[in-house]
């Protein structure tokens, strides 16, 4: 008997190699591995995908049985284990489909009979049963969903952390503080609307780190004729990820995209780099000059650059107190499973997401340390 297994190769360099394999249960033995894509053209391809395979077969699936495999750099292939996951997505869906059937059913009948026996000038009232019929299928989608979506979060993306982190921690209920936002100095206006969930921490080497999902917003008021009418606007959305520098800064040094423009320089004391590159990609500000070109060191702007490169027009840094905070834009959900979604591309991009964040540390080299704490 062959069952479908997921093998995802994460290099050091943060590139996921992703590939399906054929896996005899008797000997739980992989075949092959095959393309390879950058972190984010893999989230985006990933999500895509989903949205193609809506309505897709669930008959499709993969295996119950199939376990989703990871290969994390220096060590040996892991499973990451689906528990109940793939049966109890397969019993809601029956149960979607039953309440479908069951419904359609009564409501065809119900159409029919309203139709013929009730007076002409109320016969428009049958047409409430189909409206009730399509509400009662989407409040069972997004009651399942969020089912599935909750297992998911406490058994399976747990997993996918502790192969990535030392001593990794998933918590879908928390995030990051709404004034540790702000002290990054990255966003001038307090939001009037702040959620974060999903915090993930852990090490990498000898690197603290820890990053969550972050959503804030302003209120902003216009006056119409009818009265006021209030807007909400995104400030930031995103992934918000911070880590040890090992090094306490006297200043604040901020990296924000250059077509920010000058309204950000209100106040703010602008840093001239040799990295032209780095300075037509952001606007460098710094509470002290001497001690950000200290920091921005050669080696260090070209890093930067290399992770811009990997985000273009996503990043904002800060370099606050002893630590770096990364704000990295971005509209996609991550962490969430849905009736007709795919366990295995859930995991794929996830663990990409995860990698591409943590990777973080490696690509600015901030394992090495050349400075100590005073």
């Amino acid at each position: 008997m062959k069952r479908t297994k997921l093998m995802l190769s994460i290099t050091a360099e943060g590139r996921l190699i992703a590939s399906e394999v054929e896996v005899k249960q008797e000997q739980g033995a992989a075949d092959s591995m095959v393309g390879e894509a950058s972190v984010e053209e893999q989230e985006d391809e990933l999500f895509d995908e989903e949205d193609r395979d809506e309505d897709f077969d669930p008959d499709a699936e993969e295996d119950a049985s199939a376990g989703v495999g990871l290969l994390v750099p220096g060590g040996e292939p892991q499973e990451v284990h689906c528990g109940a996951f793939p049966e109890k997505q397969r019993r809601l869906r029956r149960n979607w489909w039953l309440w479908a059937l069951i419904g359609g059913a009564v409501l065809g009948i119900g159409f029919y009979l309203l139709g013929r026996f009730l007076p002409e000038d109320l016969r428009w009232g049958r047409w409430i049963a189909p409206v009730v019929w399509v509400v009662m299928l989407g409040v069972a989608y997004a009651s399942y969903s969020q089912s599935l979506t909750y297992y998911y979060k406490n058994h399976i993306v747990p997993q996918c952390v502790n192969l990535i982190c030392t001593r990794g921690r998933y918590d879908p209920s928390d995030g990051i503080e709404e004034d540790v936002f702000m002290s990054s100095g990255l966003y001038s206006r307090w939001p009037d609307r702040y959620k974060t969930e999903d915090l993930v921490c852990g090490r990498i080497g000898r690197t603290w780190l820890r990053f969550a999902e972050v959503h804030a917003q302003e209120e902003r008021r216009v006056e119409t004729k009818n009265g006021t009418r209030s807007t909400w606007v995104d400030i930031f959305r995103g992934f918000f990820f911070e880590a040890d520098f090992n090094k306490h800064f006297r200043g604040q040094t901020t990296l924000v995209p250059n077509f920010w423009g000058a309204k950000w320089l209100a106040g703010r004391q602008r840093v001239s780099l040799e990295n032209q590159a780095l300075m037509k990609a952001f606007l460098v500000c710094s509470t002290d000059q001497v001690e950000a070109r200290y920091i921005l060191t050669p080696s260090l702007m070209e890093r930067i650059m290399l992770l811009w490169k990997r985000y273009p027009e996503q990043l904002s840094i800060s370099f606050t107190g002893s630590r770096i905070m990364i704000a990295r834009r971005t509209s996609h959900n991550h962490y969430e499973m849905g009736l007709w979604r795919s366990l295995r591309r859930c995991v794929e991009c996830d663990t990409a997401a995860i990698r591409g964040l943590t990777a973080i540390v490696e690509e600015l080299n901030m394992n090495t340390r050349i400075w100590t704490k005073e």
